[in-house]
């Protein structure tokens, strides 16, 4: 028996042939039209998968502008310009009560943020954040 080709990686393809009856039907070439979308599958499975995962960012307090909106350029591996990742605050459930208050408190300044190839710039309008702390992004595909 023989079994369809899977990419590794698998690879998306948007040409994908119709059939109508009046196309000879032949197993061979069905099978091309089978796997691309085969692939297609894998393929968003493996991106949605990407997307998922969280990643952690480190934002030490003494990388911040020194005039607002107070930005910073932190290293990103994986990200690309295209992608707008979702930040959410990095507490996981073993962290002392005052480390959730801070690091829920340095996020909150977060005002906005732009993404370049592997690289991530977010800004804070209004304060400066004085402490370092951690946040998760979720959505950078090449992560994983």
């Amino acid at each position: 028996m023989v079994f369809c080709n899977i990419k590794n990686p698998p690879e998306y393809s948007t040409e994908i042939r119709k059939w109508d009856r009046e196309t000879l039907a032949d197993g061979q070439e069905m099978a091309v039209e089978i796997e691309q979308l085969f692939n297609n599958t894998f393929y968003n499975k493996m991106v949605q998968e990407q997307h998922e995962q969280l990643i952690e960012i480190s934002i030490p307090a003494s990388g911040w502008s020194n005039t607002a909106p107070y930005s910073q350029r932190v290293a990103v591996a994986g990200i690309k310009a295209t992608e707008n990742p979702v930040l959410s605050t990095c507490t996981p459930k073993n962290l002392e009560p005052a480390t959730v208050k801070l690091r829920r408190k340095m996020t909150g300044m977060i005002t906005d943020g732009e993404t370049e190839d592997g690289y991530v710039t977010f800004y804070c309008g209004e304060k400066k954040p004085t402490e370092d702390f951690c946040v998760y992004l979720r959505g950078v595909s090449a992560n994983g």
